[in-house]
């Protein structure tokens, strides 16, 4: 089952009492050998298990890459030449991608030879700086979190970009308190520095909003109900050098992808613990 059709027929669980993930204990490590993927910068599931999509920073070109198989990639899909792109994802039928300065590509036909293209302008600022993109199915939106200046410790913007009106919402959804992730998290060697999202992703079992930042290395988690910080913990930048994708498979499984800084991108898989 993809993730599209797990959220949109699933009631969620009761969240669990604690981080279902063992973050320091992968069950297998992708190391994306394609030099168009050493700065990937959004992952997203697809309607098929095991292949997910995958976009890299300055080209607007999506991948679609092959889990189970090394992260072969197995189709490309262009869509513009030049921008900031950071994140994708599939609706149905349709890809989106979102540049940083909040602009929405919506790609129709994406599997033919003259895929339909429709830019929606966004009223955000370039400060904003949108990293993150992910499907709300309760809502039928795009989330697009908002990273912001990671030296400020002003509250993290999440908005929701609605697929029927294709209208942004005025106001955030969501808000993250950088100081209240200070106070779960110690800071460490980042103390003059804050949460700042990079990639944003909802649990198909427990609904939660899954929220990562490359500055600091940290993952929030949020209540979907009311937006509360549940959970906050650091990312071992030695496994996640510049975590910036984050994507669920139908059984709850994270995937965490992150830029090669010396190397090559890479995705990591986390298997998911559920509750007894």
């Amino acid at each position: 089952m993809s993730l599209t059709l797990a959220l949109c027929g699933l009631l969620y669980a009761a969240p669990p009492d604690t981080l279902p993930y063992d973050l320091t204990n992968p069950s297998f490590i992708i190391n994306l050998v394609s030099e168009e993927l050493k700065e990937i910068s959004g992952l997203s599931p697809t309607d098929s298990a095991g292949i997910y999509l995958a976009i890299a920073d300055e080209v607007g070109e999506i991948f679609f890459i092959d889990g189970a198989g090394g992260g072969a990639i197995l189709r490309k899909v262009f869509f513009r030449s030049k921008g900031d792109f950071e994140g994708v994802e599939m609706v149905g039928k349709c890809l989106y991608s979102v540049k940083s300065n909040g602009d929405i590509f919506e790609i129709g036909c994406w599997d033919t030879d003259t895929p339909s293209i429709v830019e929606y302008k966004s009223p955000l600022k370039k400060t904003d700086d949108v990293e993150g993109l992910c499907y709300d199915a309760k809502r039928f939106a795009l989330l697009l979190a908002c990273k912001q200046n990671p030296d400020s410790a002003g509250l993290r913007r999440i908005y929701a970009f609605d697929l029927k009106t294709k209208q942004l919402s005025g106001k955030p959804v969501y808000t993250i308190d950088p100081e209240a992730v200070n106070r779960l998290v110690p800071t460490g060697d980042d103390k003059n520095r804050y949460i700042s999202p990079s990639g944003i992703a909802i649990h198909p079992i427990t609904g939660d909003i899954y929220v990562i930042s490359s500055a600091q290395k940290r993952l929030a988690v949020l209540d979907y109900k009311t937006g509360a910080l549940r959970y906050a913990v650091r990312l071992d930048k030695k496994l996640l050098p510049q975590p910036e994708g984050i994507a669920f498979d139908a059984e709850g499984n994270l995937h965490l992808s992150s830029e090669g800084k010396k190397g090559e991108g890479l995705v990591l898989k986390f298997d998911y613990k559920a509750p007894k």
